[in-house]
């Protein structure tokens, strides 16, 4: 038995004689080959002819637009004052073209010669009589009323800020309870928490005053501990002096509030912007 080369030796060295291991095929081999079946999309046998179209047609270079005139982007558009652009509306604003001349009542043209007309230079300005405002209510454009400045508003008189009006603002309710509280000392820290539950009422400087209530707790609360740790006595001794100092406290707070509204008041008559806050 002839040695059967492997895949490792390459194809020269297949073998000569067939190896023992192959059995004959069990049917006859082909007497050709099958036939080829053309299908319906396949391409065709026979090679297309290519030939010129059989009616005429234009050529490719009378297709391309002709190549118009352009312009010279460095030189403006020609603008002129027309009977559709009339110097009456808005269009006509855009469209205006000033007078070649020196206008009268206006400044001229030459930066070296700078006079009004008419009257002396020391004299003021006196604005020429215009024709009358458009339609629209704007001056036409030429005349001395279009370069002339609008009037100033007058300025706005301010109000003057009573006590009536602070009181007002503060709102009956807080300012009873605070001066309730400021001459009962045993109804002082009630009155104080009457006062600060009213104040959400309150239109003007409502924020700034809930403020003012909150430091007064703050400090009211640590006066009561004070309180326990130096006079553990009775109940009453502590509760008086708790009310002793927030009577005070509803003094300091019914004037903290009649300064933030006063102020607010007074930046509203100004016509001032509020003022930044300092809480951020």
């Amino acid at each position: 038995m002839v040695t059967m080369a492997t895949w490792e030796d390459g194809p020269e060295y297949a073998p000569l004689v067939r190896p023992d291991a192959f059995t004959e095929p069990t049917i006859s081999p082909l007497s050709s080959e099958p036939p080829v079946e053309q299908l319906a999309t396949a391409a065709p046998k026979v090679r297309p002819a290519f030939a010129d179209p059989r009616d005429s047609v234009a050529p490719l270079e009378s297709l391309i637009p002709p190549i118009e005139a352009s312009r010279d982007p460095a030189e403006p558009f020609d603008v002129v004052t027309t009977a559709l652009t009339s110097a009456d509306s808005a269009w006509g604003s855009a469209h205006w073209t000033r007078p070649s001349g020196p206008v009268a009542g206006s400044w001229s043209a030459a930066p070296s010669d700078l006079h009004a007309s008419p009257g002396p230079p020391n004299e003021p300005l006196t604005p020429a009589a215009g024709p009358v405002p458009t339609a629209n209510g704007f001056p036409a454009p030429g005349t001395p009323a279009w370069f002339t400045p609008p009037a100033l508003p007058p300025p706005v008189p301010s109000t003057p800020v009573t006590a009536k009006h602070v009181l007002d603002a503060i709102t009956p309710g807080v300012y009873i309870s605070l001066a309730i509280g400021g001459f009962v000392y045993l109804l002082s820290p009630v009155m104080l928490a009457v006062a600060f539950a009213l104040s959400s009422r309150m239109a003007v400087g409502r924020d700034h005053g809930r403020r003012a209530f909150t430091t007064a707790f703050f400090v009211v609360g640590f006066l009561a501990v004070v309180g326990v740790l130096n006079i553990p006595a009775s109940f009453g001794d502590w509760w008086s002096f708790v009310g002793l100092w927030s009577l005070l406290i509803c003094w300091l707070v019914l004037i903290a509030l009649a300064l933030i509204v006063r102020a607010e008041l007074q930046r509203r008559a100004a016509g001032q912007p509020p003022p930044p806050s300092p809480w951020g």
